[in-house]
């Protein structure tokens, strides 16, 4: 029995701390998942066993894998492995301006969040080069290339194997591309 009440609390803990993460109230998460908001705190304070269609519409509803609820979050963590020349295809798009690039990583919790990308500009394909500007920090390693960049009001020429990190609260983003094209991995931390 004592093994049965130990999990049915690991279960509560790890839904707690997902729904919390997804910055999701029971309410929210009992309307997603059709489950009732009091069956929601019952599992939450342990007070009862789940059935497995109840743990699954609760995952499916938070966009998790069911094994997620199962997790003891002092003993796991999402770990993202990518390989040389892999990452997840994306575009970025602002007025005058888009660029596709790699996403590496990206990490999501109550602490805030975090993403890494690998990304390429052509200097033809430039356009109007976007300003960004929020909270956080950002960091930026040059690969190839050279371009300049703009940070405050400071701006920074930049070639292969420089760094740049700075509070995201600044106004930045590439002023000038100088060579045919700049390749660079950037990541980028904010709060919750």
């Amino acid at each position: 029995m004592a093994a049965s009440t130990e999990v049915e609390a690991e279960v509560g803990r790890a839904l707690h701390r997902l729904r919390q993460e997804r910055a999701m109230t029971v309410t929210e998460l009992a309307a997603r998942a059709k489950v009732s908001s009091a069956m929601i705190s019952r599992i939450e304070n342990g007070n009862v066993s789940p059935s497995l269609s109840t743990l699954h519409a609760l995952a499916e509803a938070m966009s998790v894998s069911i094994m997620a609820l199962f997790s003891n979050s002092g003993n796991s963590a999402d770990i993202h492995h990518v390989r040389a020349g892999g990452g997840l295809p994306a575009r970025r798009v602002t007025p005058g301006h888009a660029h596709d690039y790699l996403l590496l990583g990206k990490h999501n919790g109550p602490a805030g969040s975090f993403q890494s990308a690998h990304i390429r500009i052509r200097r033809e394909e430039a356009g109007t080069l976007p300003r960004y500007q929020h909270e956080g920090h950002i960091f930026i390693y040059i690969i190839s290339g050279e371009a300049t960049y703009a940070c405050g009001s400071e701006s920074f020429v930049m070639k292969p194997g420089d760094t740049l990190s700075s509070d995201a609260k600044l106004p930045h983003g590439f002023s000038e591309i100088v060579s045919d094209a700049v390749e660079f991995i950037t990541v980028s931390a904010r709060p919750d």
